[in-house]
């Protein structure tokens, strides 16, 4: 049963007018309550997966039982924990014990759980658009082997997601051995060519670089945001957050430099960005190479504020040589990536701040070479058996290549994927896959660790895994536990069960990460210097939220703000201010943009520190996934892209149409002036002058534990990280874009994005805002009905069953951190859906004020168990989520009654201040501020 089918009285209905209608908010309610549509369905454990740490003997309601394993993005295990209750994962948390993340996630990992209850996922086969069952599939399938057996795999093309499986790997091996004139590609739609063809043209190899982000002193980034959405994300940004941490206390410096023509998240926190052009990228990595004493073989030509960035940074890399890192962006040309080895060549750096391990994945290469093989055989004839594993071709490949007419005349297409989408609606055969968690498999992570993939749950619908599609085209029989299990028996041997359960319960293989080390350089040569282009140059990226449309059905990710603009349920065309001035564009302006034969119309987006002439597009969007709630969000930007100019596309056009579009975004003004919510000190005077105004009240007395929090502004970068985990802890639904767009979102708490209008030097500050927990709160004074009440402990709280709605508290509030339910999101939900929200958590009716709880559910978790054992609960026992989560440790929470906790140290600083301290709130949430450096004094002294 579809939930979209669900009657609802009609005092549920939005009000007349909107532009929401019942059967939209139903289908996006659906996605983010998460287990629409599975009335019925046994959510059982797997009986052969084991906990982590603790296994209780029975499964007990109420208890929970917390599983280690991991989720892929891009292909890379990204390591987790998950939460089950009664058989059923409800949360996700990075696992502790990983050396890549120690504990912490991100965002899309945060996620990952609302896309195992998608219930949009595929449920079934299907044959040429109709149902199907798995014995029809496996019939023709070994059918089909037959017919390859006598010609050797030719005609056969198997186009796999992107994987580093060790188990994958060796069903492809297999594979290519029964049938050696069969093509096997992998293809991530993410990934550019000009760094893996630099590593393997320097080394021989193909390498993955491990920069220790911990160790610099100096970084130093041309047009990569390595702190940014990505697998790598976590990794990063925890090595990074160590290193500021290092800094605050008197260990050294941790000096960030950017160079960027689209403003990203990295840029938004370093210590000088400079907004360039595509172009003038390799111009300043050159001006940083013949600096250093590299012959670059290229003539720059750099503005002045171009020269003086380039002197800042030649001067902080040469005083820290051996503590620095040079780093270029994913989408840089082959000549630019080589380069910056070089550059780290000659400053230490390499075996010191930067090292390499062999690149864990499966099939890596040049996607561009991908591409054009694939198209080239299609158009030839030369496939007639296509099997797209975990892979969408027709919405993925660059639109000039035209896959989707290409892949119409393959006699046989098979396609198997979580989702109808663009490839599954065009393939004769259509088989659903598992999700990672509820599958076995092994991944691999960023730092080369292997993971063991266990399933959280048995599967819901009737799917199967990557690894027994693989085994049914071969002509096998196995189940996906066996043939994981094959791969590590192998490795293995005699000690196979003792190393299988521990890895189990670990979370990964202790004894598969590699140490990192430097491989000799084979050619020091450098590629030619690319031309310089003319006109306005269109950027492709992936999105922030959505990231390459793997998450394009996943509406958490879809309502997560995006860093920078916090747009929500979209993306934009892009462009600068000065570009919007000269074409007289506004924000939400439709536009028409042209290159070469393709075009595209969307919302216009002004952005402050892009480049004038630079304009930018992100990937995920303009899906027609079959059912699904990412319909009509956005477009695609596929129609402008060729194999040969797939991320950086020359010579554009751009114009109005004379339309408007409706753009949601949570925070339309980043402007703070003449405010000082964000602060910033410096180096040399980090005090901050705090002073409670006079009150008629009297102070609260503090009670034992008292509760509270403190953020760094110095060391939060974004990420919104916190944001998702919020949600999926406190079972927070969506809404959808229009109700975002009428201010009615309703995340527990948010991440301002301000900034300075500086253009060739963009300055950007993050604040994290939940409930700030006033001790004199205007809230509670303001409730005509004592919902909102304080705690002994200093929380405080809202008492849902009282409050009638009236938004007073929010009127009062000077934080505006408190939403209203205006409609019954979780009404009329099916037993199954109420069982996979967290029980620890209150679910809420329409017409209740809600807010950040500080996590409460956790708190009184901690004070049963302190109660139990009959001690005070321990300093770091009570982890809120949002702390949890965030990879650089910018929240800490705690009990400020104890002076030698954490966030009483923390809120000892002399960076620490109250924000809106006018308003005598007196907030348990304080801030501290961000540190920033004189850099031309600093280098001088």
């Amino acid at each position: 049963m579809d939930i979209s089918d669900h009657k609802q009285p009609d005092a549920r209905k939005p009000p007349q007018g909107s532009a929401i209608d019942r059967r939209t908010l139903l289908k996006i309610m659906g996605a983010s309550l998460a287990l629409a549509g599975m009335v019925g369905c046994k959510g059982q454990e797997d009986e052969a997966a084991l906990p982590y740490v603790v296994q209780p003997e029975d499964v007990m309601p109420g208890i929970a039982k917390w599983y280690a394993t991991a989720v892929t993005m891009s292909g890379y295990a990204q390591p987790i924990v998950g939460k089950t209750f009664t058989g059923r994962p409800v949360k996700l948390e990075g696992n502790p014990d990983h050396p890549a993340s120690g504990g912490k996630s991100d965002a899309f990992t945060q996620a990952a759980l609302l896309s195992l209850y998608d219930p949009n996922r595929s449920r079934s086969p299907r044959r040429n658009g109709t149902l199907s069952t798995w014995s029809a599939f496996e019939g023709a399938m070994a059918e089909n082997a037959l017919r390859l057996d006598a010609q050797k795999g030719e005609g056969l093309c198997l186009l796999l997601g992107p994987t580093t499986s060790l188990t994958m790997s060796r069903q492809l091996d297999a594979l290519a051995q029964r049938w050696p004139k069969s093509l096997l590609l992998s293809i991530d739609p993410s990934r550019s060519e000009g760094r893996s063809m630099a590593l393997r043209g320097l080394f021989g190899r193909q390498m993955l670089c491990q920069p220790r982000f911990d160790r610099a002193e100096v970084v130093v980034c041309l047009d990569d945001d390595f702190l940014g959405p990505g697998p790598y994300q976590t990794r990063n940004s925890v090595l990074f957050g160590r290193r500021r941490q290092t800094r605050q206390t008197g260990g050294g410096r941790s000096l960030l430099f950017v160079a960027e023509p689209v403003p990203t998240a990295t840029g938004a926190i370093a210590d000088r960005c400079l907004s360039a052009e595509p172009h003038n990228i390799e111009a300043l990595l050159n001006a940083l190479a013949s600096a250093l004493g590299l012959e670059a073989d290229i003539e720059n030509h750099l503005n002045e504020a171009a020269r003086n960035w380039v002197e800042l940074v030649v001067q902080a890399l040469l005083s820290s040589k051996g503590l620095s890192v040079v780093t270029v962006g994913e989408y840089q040309s082959e000549r630019q990536h080589r380069l910056a080895v070089l550059i780290n060549e000659r400053l230490g750096n390499l075996g010191a701040t930067v090292a390499y391990i062999e690149d864990p994945a499966s099939l890596s290469g040049n996607p561009q070479q991908t591409w054009r093989t694939l198209g080239d055989r299609l158009r030839r004839g030369k496939i007639d058996t296509l099997v797209c594993l975990g892979s969408n071709p027709v919405y993925t490949a660059p639109g000039q290549l035209e896959l989707a007419d290409l892949v119409q005349k393959v006699p046989l297409v098979v396609h198997a994927g979580l989702h109808l989408d663009e490839t599954a609606q065009r393939a004769h055969w259509h088989v659903p896959l598992q999700h990672d968690l509820e599958t076995w498999s092994d991944a691999v992570a960023v730092d080369g660790s292997a993971s063991i993939l266990q399933p959280l749950v048995r599967p819901f619908f009737d799917v199967r895994s990557r690894h027994v599609i693989v085994d049914l085209l071969n002509g096998g029989r196995s189940g996906e536990r066996a043939l994981v299990e094959e791969t590590w028996r192998t490795r293995w041997g005699n000690d196979f069960d003792a190393r299988w359960r521990h890895a189990l319960v670990k979370g990964f293989v202790e004894d598969t990460r590699p140490r990192p080390g430097l491989p000799a350089i084979l050619d020091r040569s450098l590629p030619a210097a690319g031309s310089r282009g003319q006109g306005l140059t269109v950027l492709v990226r992936p999105d922030p939220g959505v990231w390459d449309g793997t998450f394009s059905e996943n509406a958490w990710m879809q309502e997560t703000p995006r860093p920078l603009s916090k747009i929500v349920w979209d993306n934009v065309i892009q462009i600068s201010p000065d570009l919007a001035r000269s074409k007289e564009i506004q924000a939400g302006d439709e536009v028409g943009l042209s290159i070469g034969g393709g075009s595209l119309t969307g919302a216009a987006w002004v952005a402050s520190g892009q480049a004038a002439n630079t304009i930018s597009v992100t990937l995920g969007y303009g899906r027609k996934v079959s059912g699904g709630v990412s319909a009509d969000a956005g477009f695609d930007v596929a129609p402008l892209r060729s194999v040969e100019a797939a991320w950086e596309l020359q010579g554009a056009t751009i114009s109005k149409t004379g339309a408007q579009r409706k753009i949601a975004t949570t925070q339309p003004d980043q402007d703070m002036d003449p405010h000082d919510f964000s602060r910033v000190v410096t180096a040399k005077q980090p005090r901050q002058n705090v002073s409670h105004p006079p009150s008629f009240y009297p102070d609260r007395p503090i009670s034992d534990p008292a509760w509270a929090m403190a953020i760094d502004l110095d060391l939060c970068i974004g990420c919104n990280a916190c944001i998702t985990a919020c949600q999926a802890e406190n079972n927070i639904p969506v809404v959808g874009r229009d109700l975002v767009a009428e201010g009615r979102e309703m995340h527990w708490m948010r991440v301002d994005h301000y900034l300075s209008d500086r253009p060739e030097e963009p300055s950007s500050r993050f604040q994290p805002v939940p409930c700030m927990h006033c001790e004199q709160a205007p809230c509670e004074m303001g409730c005509p009905v004592n919902a909102a009440v304080h705690s002994k402990d200093g929380l405080n709280l809202q008492v849902y069953n009282r409050c009638i709605g009236t938004r007073t508290c929010s009127s009062f509030c000077p934080y505006k951190v408190r939403r209203f339910n205006w409609f019954d999101y979780t009404a009329e939900d099916a037993e199954s859906v109420r069982a996979m929200r967290n029980p620890d958590v209150t679910v809420r009716s329409r017409g209740v004020m809600e807010k950040c709880t500080y996590c409460v559910q956790r708190i009184e978790a901690a004070r049963i168990a302190a109660d139990k054992e009959g001690r005070p609960i321990r300093e770091g026992e009570v982890i809120t989520a949002c702390q949890q989560a965030c990879p650089t440790e910018a929240i800490v929470f705690g009990n400020v009654a104890d002076p030698n906790s954490a966030v009483s140290r923390k809120k000892a600083q002399t960076r620490h201040y109250i924000l809106l301290e006018e308003a005598n709130t007196r907030p348990r949430t304080t801030y501290l501020a961000r540190i920033g450096f004189d850099l031309a004094r600093e280098e001088k002294s």
